[in-house]
């Protein structure tokens, strides 16, 4: 006589079978296992960027476990805050507001013009930091503007390309993606020139404050070997003036987050 199971011993049986079959599949890693589980991050762009430029990376981290907001500075991509009234409080209060919102402490990363920003937030309230990540990022020493850091970096091939306004600088558009990611893909190359606004000009020649409360956040630099915007010469100094616990090299070029998403995803990573 054919012996015939129980029902729900049946069920028992096939969901086993299927779950000793995904844990066996690579892509099959719930979002709470990964590498960043329980890690929140606060993402922050450059200038003449926004925040659609982590897209890529955010959701790696997001795939990694971890909670990840990007934030949108006034006047920048979908931001529609007046130019007149963008200010660097302004960036770091927007800042401020992602932090508050995370709900605990958080690795605070900062592109390009964001190192700025991420360092006066830095400065503070350092107790809501776990650690800072520059990529390809301006690290200030008290009293330094975006503007003065720029000027002293002889090796950066953006200047004879800006436009300046009363208000905003700019740079020539026949030139902007290849200064900034001639390593793109032609969409992201397309997707990185969509997202571009002039740059309000008062937020960078605000001078950051930088003490000692600054100093004792942990943090880490990404350097970017291809780059003509910030030059690998240009980073190298700000990280001899500003010593970090570990520094990664990529080679890529200024906007590594969308040449080389996966590595800089993996750069941000505990």
């Amino acid at each position: 006589m054919t012996s015939r199971r129980p029902l729900s011993i049946c069920l028992a049986l096939a969901l086993a079978a299927c779950g000793s079959s995904s844990q066996n599949t690579p892509d099959a890693r719930t979002p709470d296992a990964g590498p960043a589980a329980g890690k929140r991050y606060v993402l922050v762009h450059g200038a003449w960027l926004g925040a659609a430029g982590w897209t890529t990376v955010a959701d790696r981290l997001r795939a990694d476990g971890a909670t990840v907001t990007t934030v949108e500075l006034p006047a920048h991509g979908a931001d529609t805050t007046p130019v007149a009234d963008a200010t660097f409080a302004s960036y770091v209060a927007r800042v401020d507001a992602a932090i508050d919102a995370a709900g605990g402490p958080v690795i605070l990363v900062g592109h390009s013009m964001g190192g700025m920003v991420i360092t006066q937030v830095a400065e503070n309230r350092p107790s809501d930091l776990e650690r800072l990540i520059y990529v390809a990022a301006f690290v200030p020493t008290d009293g330094q503007t975006l503007f003065a850091l720029a000027m002293s970096d002889a090796d950066s091939q953006i200047g004879p390309h800006l436009v300046f306004t009363a208000d905003t600088v700019g740079i020539d558009q026949a030139f902007f993606v290849d200064l900034f990611c001639a390593d793109c893909s032609a969409s992201d190359k397309a997707a990185l020139a969509a997202q571009y606004r002039d740059e309000p000009i008062a937020p960078l020649m605000t001078p950051i404050t930088r003490t000692a409360a600054f100093d004792a956040v942990p943090r880490r630099y990404v350097h970017t070997s291809m780059d003509l915007a910030v030059s690998p010469a240009a980073q190298t100094a700000m990280v001899t003036a500003t010593p970090m616990e570990r520094e990664i090299t990529l080679a890529t070029s200024h906007v590594a987050m969308m040449a080389m998403p996966e590595a800089v995803a993996d750069a941000l990573l505990p």
